[in-house]
């Protein structure tokens, strides 16, 4: 019943976002607009797609030495599976991917799921780098002098939201580093934090420190921090780099750093918080924002454009997925069940 709950909604979000995107382009349009893309660019982008998962696995690997030294090549099953697990109601990926590696590995769910948590972490830290680069240092070139919102000027408006996400920034930082290197001084902190709610949650919150910091074994030790966070860096260039050959493909007149920034952000915040399976609708409604109404590309290029960057992306996904579900033997009713049960561990432990 609850799959079923978060597949509607998935699938509601999904229909609207997608209305959003196609409401005034033609499908004539559309076909007109296919015909006209550099295919060849697409093959540059597919494989700047792959590469992030490389890394990824590379990335993956160093945080859970600390809990088992695992071989590479036994880190892209779980890995991809565990990617291609987004397109299941609930974007059930990573506790797909967190049971697949402890289960096969003999390891606790807890700690692997932790070395997610601690992954999207850093990936948070790269996503607000960008978000505040784009509003502090191309507000000026993105938003046009005399746009007001309630009165107050846009650019003077996107300077605070780069400065309030620097802070956010410095919060964040300094939180991994706490709760890493100082969790006994951090956790009186975080006590009086969560002292207005249920003595359930309080404990709750004692656990997740405590599982957090699991996941966090990695970043104490330096040399694999410094790998970490190179990995991660290194992760991102490939992901905003893999944006750049549609481009290409479409021919685009404004070819701007700030430009490819702002649609990854773009995209990065829209599939976060208009969650529906495989990010089908929130990633199109992302870029027809950044390249039409932002960069002011005409409108049935950056509807076709988000379709096209939307089959690469997922498209790589899918295939590495299937390619190792099959290899290891599994079907979607497998993955379904074993999401399921790893969903009933994590809330035991909870």
């Amino acid at each position: 019943m609850k799959k079923s709950k978060h597949l509607i909604i998935g699938l509601a979000i999904a229909g609207v976002a997608i209305y959003f995107t196609l409401r005034n382009v033609s499908i004539q349009e559309l076909v007109d607009s296919f015909k006209s893309v550099r295919y060849i660019h697409l093959l540059t982008a597919t494989l700047l797609v792959a590469g992030t998962y490389i890394v990824r696995g590379y990335r993956w690997e160093v945080l859970l030495s600390p809990l088992k030294q695992i071989p590479l090549k036994e880190i892209y099953s779980p890995l991809m599976i565990g990617f291609m697990g987004n397109f299941l109601p609930a974007r059930a990926g990573e506790i797909l991917r967190a049971y697949l590696i402890a289960n096969k590995q003999k390891i606790p769910i807890t700690g692997t799921f932790a070395t997610i948590v601690v992954e999207r972490l850093f990936d948070m830290v790269m996503v607000i780098s960008l978000f505040a680069m784009i509003l502090v240092f191309y507000s000026d070139d993105l938003f046009q002098e005399g746009m007001t919102i309630s009165g107050i000027p846009v650019q003077q408006l996107m300077f605070k939201f780069g400065i309030m996400s620097l802070v956010l920034l410095g919060l964040l930082i300094g939180f991994i580093y706490m709760l890493s290197f100082h969790k006994e001084r951090l956790r009186p902190i975080i006590h009086w934090f969560t002292r207005p709610f249920p003595k359930k949650w309080r404990s709750k919150t004692d656990h997740l420190i405590d599982t957090f910091q699991q996941g966090l074994l990695a970043v104490k030790d330096k040399t694999s921090l410094i790998k970490i966070t190179l990995l991660s860096l290194l992760t991102w260039i490939l992901i905003v780099g893999s944006y750049y050959p549609f481009y290409w493909a479409y021919d685009l007149e404004n070819k701007s750093m700030e430009s490819l920034l702002i649609m990854v952000v773009l995209v990065c915040i829209f599939i976060t918080v208009l969650p529906t399976p495989a990010y089908l609708g929130s990633f199109q409604a992302a870029i027809l924002i950044s390249l039409h109404e932002i960069m002011n590309v005409p409108e049935v290029t950056a509807v076709s454009l988000g379709m096209v960057a939307w089959v690469v992306n997922m498209g790589v996904v899918f295939v590495l997925g299937v390619y190792f579900l099959f290899h290891d033997h599994l079907s979607i009713g497998k993955l379904v069940a074993m999401e399921e049960e790893g969903e009933k561990v994590l809330d035991e432990k909870e």
